[in-house]
């Protein structure tokens, strides 16, 4: 099975430790799914600064494909800032540099690269909405990542997003199965098949043809929860496409449960580590 995770790379940098750790949703998935096993390549515009190179050797020592990826001369690389205390992240803002790389445009080459793919996954940070049509309309599986922000669940975006998702994946508060379906109906309308929400300790529920499933998940005393959510969606999406998942095709209740326990056993590893996937950046 061959993923691409396509969108944002980025710095962590924790402001309280002063560690710095290379990472961005899409990266995060694209290394999780390579130590899966899968066949895992990173698509996304580069800068050709120093953190754009560490970024790179990382994607490659963890067995990531990012050949297709463009470098751009003279542009930065996005550091987002964190401070950590007891395995929780407080967000501080964003340091952008002199000419942020900024998202990936899609085109003749990109598109080509992204036919090879079984399953495409990205996200409300790749910042290329508008280029969403032309993704899901390619023949793999494709999996989108909401975020949290509100800005992320208006009419509007789903409007502009939504043109064929296989799977949404929210991160929610805990909530209970009724204000969940709530949550749901606004993207099952829009055609998305499965939907996810994420609750952190309190687990996850996942809607699928209006059917509720709820899975408790098991409490670990996290160092850091960096990335643990893009480490939960690359073991969901790894383990649900060799069930035999295809594009446009919503998936039993076993095998979508059987995907919940994967996620959760990666995401509670990844917890033990520091940043999105465990490597810090010599800065």
């Amino acid at each position: 099975m061959k993923l691409i995770a396509l969108g944002d790379n980025v710095i962590d940098a924790y402001r309280n430790t002063g560690e710095h750790f290379p990472g961005g949703n899409a990266v995060n998935v694209a290394v999780h799914a390579a130590r899966l096993g899968a066949q895992a390549e990173y698509l996304g515009a580069f800068g050709d600064d120093e953190m754009a190179g560490i970024l790179r050797r990382a994607l490659a020592e963890n067995g990531v494909d990012c050949h297709a990826c463009p470098v751009l001369p003279g542009r930065t690389t996005k550091v987002c800032w964190y401070d950590v205390v007891d395995g929780e992240r407080t967000y501080l803002g964003i340091t952008t540099g002199e000419s942020w790389v900024g998202a990936l445009q899609i085109g003749t080459a990109e598109q080509a690269e992204l036919k090879t793919a079984n399953l495409i996954v990205s996200s409300c940070n790749a910042k290329m909405p508008e280029q969403m049509a032309a993704v899901q309309a390619l023949p793999a599986v494709f999996a989108y990542d909401f975020g949290e922000k509100e800005k992320y669940r208006t009419a509007a975006y789903y409007d502009e997003v939504c043109h064929g998702i296989d799977l949404a994946m929210l991160s929610c508060e805990p909530m209970d199965q009724a204000a969940f379906a709530a949550l749901c109906a606004p993207l099952h309308r829009h055609g998305v098949v499965h939907v996810l929400g994420t609750m952190g300790a309190a687990g996850q529920l996942l809607s699928v043809e209006g059917e509720i499933l709820q899975k408790a998940t098991q409490i670990v005393q996290a160092s850091d929860t960096m990335g643990a959510g893009d480490a939960f969606l690359a073991a969901f999406l790894c383990d649900l496409y060799d069930a035999g998942w295809q594009k446009g095709r919503a998936m039993p209740a076993p095998a979508l449960l059987h995907a919940l326990e994967a996620g959760q056993r990666v995401s509670a590893r990844n917890c033990m580590e520091q940043g999105g996937f465990g490597v810090r950046a010599p800065l």
